[in-house]
């Protein structure tokens, strides 16, 4: 049995980290039996110091990239057969769009943008003892403003920063059209990756300026509508 190890519960969706819900819908969607392990105690175990992680009959696989490639290369890879070169060559590139540039708008938007800030340090923090509950969320804050500025995007002003994760979204809008899935009716491993990311803008009731961006876009909408109404029992 496949172990997947990731933080837990948020708002109705699997995890709160778009990386542990991208491997959560790639096994959902390629139809693989997993259990989940959830809990922020997991990483200390995590061979990267992140999660999510897998366990596959004692093989532990860090990192949501390897976790598809391993996945792929040792079950088969029925959502992607059908696609031709030129198509999983796109894929490849909206999916590392995902990780590499959405991904960090929007944990601009999470722990940097004031307006949800307290919102974010209440969910986060809030079973924590007094001190350190006074304590820890500025520090980890200010390190997390240290990687979005060595990363690039922190180094943006808050509205250029929208501009760019509104380019990835039109991009992903534009590409999906009035299709059901990105690459017509038969699901891929880019839509369980746009899924995971897409959802975390669209399903909590997370008020900020990110979150009102992806929803103005309604075949994005439709589509985690969609996917999840197949694959998640919560809808």
């Amino acid at each position: 049995m496949i172990r997947l190890y990731n933080f837990g519960p948020f708002f109705g969706l699997p995890d709160a980290s778009p990386f542990c819900m991208k491997a959560d819908a790639y096994l959902r969607a390629a139809g693989l039996p997993f259990e989940v392990v959830s809990g922020f105690e997991n990483l200390r175990h995590a061979p990267k110091g992140k999660l999510p992680y897998i366990e596959d009959d004692g093989k532990i696989i860090p990192d949501s990239a390897f976790i598809l490639a391993h996945l792929k290369e040792k079950y088969g890879d029925p959502l992607d057969d059908g696609l031709t070169a030129g198509q999983k060559a796109s894929a490849h590139a909206f999916i590392k769009m995902l990780d590499e540039n959405l991904y960090w708008c929007m944990v601009h938007s999470r722990w940097i943008d004031d307006a949800l800030w307290p919102t974010i340090r209440g969910l986060f923090f809030s079973a924590m003892p007094a001190p350190l509950r006074a304590v820890l969320p500025p520090i980890i804050r200010r390190g997390v403003a240290k990687s979005l500025r060595e990363q690039g995007i922190g180094r943006h002003s808050p509205a250029e920063i929208l501009e760019i994760a509104r380019r990835d979204l039109r991009a992903l809008s534009d590409f999906l059209g009035d299709k059901p899935y990105f690459f017509g009716t038969q699901v891929t491993t880019l839509d369980a990756v746009a899924y995971a990311f897409l959802a975390e803008a669209v399903v909590p009731p997370l008020k900020c300026e990110l979150n009102d961006l992806a929803t103005s876009f309604p075949n994005l909408v439709a589509f985690v509508e969609r996917f999840r109404a197949r694959y998640y029992r919560v809808i």
